[in-house]
């Protein structure tokens, strides 16, 4: 029996399987590189295009709710729909199969994104309202395709690489996605001052990047289903809900990262749509430099990612959640501290007119510009923030990997992503609400959030240790690199 401490866990794997015979990583397993690859692609793609469609509608009002949360509750709805479809495919056929689909899907709805930039570009100013919703139609297709490329995604993980590895392949895919993040919303915000009023060429660029990740996965391992005699049926759109149920009642452990590791996206949903209002309204920034601001968050998250992979030597240590959830709360609350632009009610309109022309509305100042100090700290206190949600993510993320067994993972993996996008759709619901009820002042969200998370820490990390504390039998821990797993 191995010796170990209360914050250091690994999940349920058993003895030797097929993945101990793949090779190492990283640049001899060719399939996770592919696998990196694809994913990686696929997220910058997501970003481009939704943050494009964020930057265009930052200030509207949409059915009366502010047109960011329309698009965020949009991207998160399919989540909620058709994860639990997406799971029992996942399953029933081979992983990389169906991410070679979704890819094909991508290419598509990133071509009905072009047509859509396209009429607008040649629109009248009035009916830019109907594109908005079009573009937001556009959007809902994107979280569609996410929503069922995420089951073979998380879930095919373990099947790409050793038992040993899979903490470091969980920090690689977090890295990738986030460096992903950071360009495609730099890169938006670039094309969106680039090619304003003429955003169809932007869009071209979404599909040029679909057609490069289709490509990729074209690489990964068809592994065989896991499960191919699961049934698909209308009982699969609930599945979810039984999985959460079941998990519920007999692994109250499971249960409780579930739900503190969906806050992290609560946290992301929330905190990434107020930075574009934040940079936009109260730093007085440009497109690219606001996009930039959100890059900083999620170069901080890759960069945390990777160092709590290194750190962590094997095993999953639960105990570093609880210095990012401090870390957390002091970089959001911070926010209120900094000197900022309030805008009124009539600032935001003006914006808004002139919105399509970025060089009438830089020359008219409605915003002003923050100090060069403000403006520093602020990037800081993103990187900071994106560093403790990588400390937060990986150790949550690679236990709710290795804890199913094999012909479940898919199953369950559709169920945390079912769980992190009503999480996600709250994160909507959230900023809408919070920025109106706020007068559009996006660091007292922030800073609002930040009380938050720390009641959310307070309720939920003591149940969880205790559980580690008894629940020590059944899991794997690793020692050193290149020996055995060993199974207290």
């Amino acid at each position: 029996m191995s010796e170990h401490t209360p914050d250091d866990l690994a999940a349920d794997t058993t003895g030797k399987s097929k993945a101990d015979s793949l090779p190492p990583l990283p640049v001899k397993n060719r399939s996770f590189l592919c696998f990196l690859g694809t994913q990686g692609l696929g997220a910058f793609n997501d970003n481009v295009f939704k943050q494009l469609v964020l930057l265009l509608g930052i200030g509207y009002l949409m059915a009366g709710v502010e047109y960011q949360a329309v698009v965020q509750f949009l991207f998160a709805l399919p989540f909620l729909l058709f994860s639990g479809l997406a799971g029992d495919i996942s399953d029933r056929l081979s992983k990389g199969r169906l991410m070679v689909m979704c890819k094909l899907a991508e290419i598509i709805i990133a071509l009905l994104g072009v047509g859509v930039f396209f009429m607008m570009s040649t629109a009248d100013a009035a009916n830019t309202p109907v594109y908005l919703w079009l573009l937001a139609a556009v959007v809902f297709l994107l979280g569609t395709q996410s929503a069922f490329f995420g089951p073979p995604k998380y879930g095919g993980i373990p099947e790409l690489v050793r038992a040993s590895d899979l903490t470091s392949a969980t920090g690689m895919t977090q890295m990738t996605t986030f460096l992903a993040i950071i360009f495609g919303v730099a890169l938006a915000g670039l094309l969106a001052d680039l090619f304003a009023g003429r955003l169809y060429l932007a869009g071209l660029v979404t599909v040029s990047i679909a057609v490069l990740g289709t490509l990729a996965s074209l690489g990964i391992a068809r592994n065989p289903p896991s499960d191919p005699q699961r049934r698909i049926s209308a009982r699969s759109f609930t599945s979810n809900l039984r999985t959460l149920v079941g998990i519920w009642r007999t692994d109250g452990l499971m249960m409780r990262i579930m739900v503190i590791y969906s806050w992290f996206w609560f946290l992301g949903g929330v905190t990434l749509t107020a930075i574009n209002a934040y940079g936009r309204f109260q730093l007085g920034m440009n497109n690219f430099s606001t996009s930039l601001l959100v890059a900083t968050t999620s170069l901080g998250i890759a960069c945390g990612s990777m160092l709590v992979a290194r750190l962590s030597h094997g095993k999953v240590r639960v105990g570093l959640v609880v210095p990012a959830f401090i870390a957390l709360t002091v970089c959001l609350c911070v926010f209120a501290l900094l000197p900022v632009y309030y805008p009124t009610a009539e600032d935001i309109e003006r914006f808004n007119q002139l919105k399509l022309s970025p060089e009438q509305l830089e020359s008219t100042h409605i915003i002003p510009l923050a100090a060069y100090a403000t403006r520093a700290s602020a990037y800081t206190l993103c990187f900071l923030l994106g560093i403790a949600s990588g400390f937060y993510s990986v150790p949550l993320l690679t236990f709710i990997q290795a804890r199913p067994a094999a012909s479940e993972k898919g199953r369950v993996f559709a169920a945390v992503n079912w769980l992190n996008w009503v999480f996600i759709l709250t994160a909507a619901l959230t900023y809408g609400a919070g920025m109106t009820l706020l007068a559009n002042r996006a660091n007292l969200l922030l800073a609002a959030l930040g009380v938050l998370t720390l009641f959310m820490g307070s309720m939920l990390l003591p149940g969880i240790f205790r559980r580690l504390r008894q629940q020590r039998p059944g899991f794997v821990y690793f020692r050193e690199a290149g020996e055995d797993p060993t199974v207290s």
